[in-house]
């Protein structure tokens, strides 16, 4: 039994090491199916690879005959595009030229009836009387003799003052003896107030559209109008010439003012821009991009900045003309819709649609009053604001034909204007006039009052 055990056992070590060596090349034999399975994988997902790169170089010869195609229609549309600028600015030259002969033309009609009335004054006796006198006195009076903020009590004069729609800007001379409007009808309109009545003296034309906001020069030469035709324009105030018209924003400019000493102008648009125009060299010397709607732009004359603009964003922005980002921002609550700065160019008045008038310190960006009043509307997104002459008062049309004025320091509501005026129609611009005396205000219904 012995013998039969250790025969068996020698046989089973024989089986195991057999076995041994079957599962061995069992799994030899497995793995290089699995090898050859995975080779077929990798030569089928590279025939497929093949494929789509043979699709994409196709593709790729096809887009770049495409793109070939596309540069020469690109260089042939800006070949067009510039043959297009030259031959607008050729028609602008001549609209220019056109219609300064135009102003010629009035004027010499203007100096023939002028040499009329002359000789036919020649041919009248000369009778002077002590009335004579005293008119001619008052006339040579400068209103800024005495210069006094004083409320304005009633409507003095109403007038119509453009032919259509609305006024949307209007602007005293520094002399206090003439006024500009602007409006809807495409032009600027120059009157002489005399004693209790008013003549218009001269019109502006140029512009294709509507007139947003006017400004004057430091030496009171010239004219500005920002214009919904996407031109900044400039007048000669003595001949009315056009004298110049800066393109380049892509949209309507809502805002337009000079600076820089009257060398330079700034423009702010809805196409989210504010442009730098040299007059100088009649081209843009600089574009700033806030990012929002330019509803109103002001300038700080004393100092040349920094440049302040009003956005749809509700955000009041201070720029230095020697950065591209703002220096510095201030919230308000809606739309800010108006700029004016202060006599004393410390502080700038912002008006907005939150029905609110916010008076913002330049030297450290903060509010420092708010005004605001239980029946104040404010009437749109160009609605105006204005700051009297002394600093004193502030005041603002609403949206149904009333002017609200409130005390600067002590932001009380000092008085409400609205008899037998504007009657019930929206306030769009005021100004305070620069004896402090009167405010001239225009409305949405071609109306102008001067309130006294």
């Amino acid at each position: 039994m012995s013998n039969k055990l250790a025969f068996v056992q020698k046989e089973l070590e024989k089986v195991t090491l057999e076995n041994d060596r079957a599962v061995a090349e069992n799994l030899k034999l497995k793995n290089q199916y699995k090898s050859n399975i995975k080779v077929e994988q990798y030569k089928k997902e590279i025939s497929e690879l093949k494929e789509t790169n043979q699709i994409l170089l196709e593709e790729r010869l096809a887009l770049q005959t495409s793109c070939t195609v596309l540069e020469n229609k690109y260089m042939l549309a800006d070949e067009e595009r510039q043959t297009l600028i030259n031959r607008v600015k050729e028609m602008k030259d001549h609209e220019i030229h056109f219609i300064n002969e135009l102003n010629d033309r009035e004027e010499e009609r203007q100096r023939q009836r002028l040499q009329s009335a002359l000789e036919a004054v020649k041919m009248t006796p000369l009778v002077l009387d002590q009335k004579a006198f005293e008119v001619l006195d008052q006339e040579v009076a400068s209103p800024m003799d005495h210069c006094e903020d004083v409320i304005p009590e009633r409507c003095k004069m109403k007038f119509e003052c453009n032919e259509l729609g609305q006024v949307t800007d209007v602007l005293w001379h520094p002399n206090g003896k003439y006024f500009f409007t602007a409006g809807n009808d495409n032009k600027i309109k120059m009157f002489e107030l005399l004693n209790e009545n008013y003549v218009k003296k001269c019109t502006f034309t140029g512009a294709n559209q509507t007139v947003t906001r006017i400004d004057m020069d430091p030496e009171t030469k010239h004219i500005l109008g920002s214009c919904n035709d996407y031109a900044v324009r400039i007048w000669s105030i003595d001949d009315q010439r056009h004298r110049a018209a800066f393109t380049g924003h892509t949209d309507k400019v809502n805002s337009a003012k000079f600076f820089a000493m009257g060398k330079k102008i700034a423009s702010g648009s809805q196409d989210r821009t504010i442009k730098i125009w040299d007059i100088g060299s009649n081209r843009c010397a600089k574009t700033f991009f806030p990012g929002s709607t330019v509803l109103d732009i002001g300038t700080n004359n004393r100092y040349e900045m920094p440049l302040i603009s009003a956005h749809f964003d509700k955000n009041v922005r201070f720029w230095d003309t020697r950065c591209d980002a703002p220096v510095n921002s201030v919230l308000l609550n809606g739309k800010v819709t108006s700029l004016f700065l202060s006599p004393d160019y410390q502080t700038v008045l912002c008006l907005s649609r939150d029905e609110t008038l916010s008076l913002i310190d330049l030297r450290n960006y903060n509010i420092l009053h708010i005004y605001s009043a239980e029946q104040f509307r404010t009437s749109s997104d160009s609605s105006r604001c204005a700051i009297s002459p002394g600093g004193k008062y502030c005041a603002a049309g609403s949206a149904d034909g009333q002017i609200f004025i409130w005390n600067i320091a002590m932001t009380k509501l000092e008085k409400i204007l609205h008899k037998n005026a504007h009657e019930g129609s929206v306030v769009l611009s005021l100004a305070w006039h620069p004896a402090g005396n009167m405010i001239l205000s225009g409305d949405r219904k071609k109306t102008c009052c001067i309130w006294k």
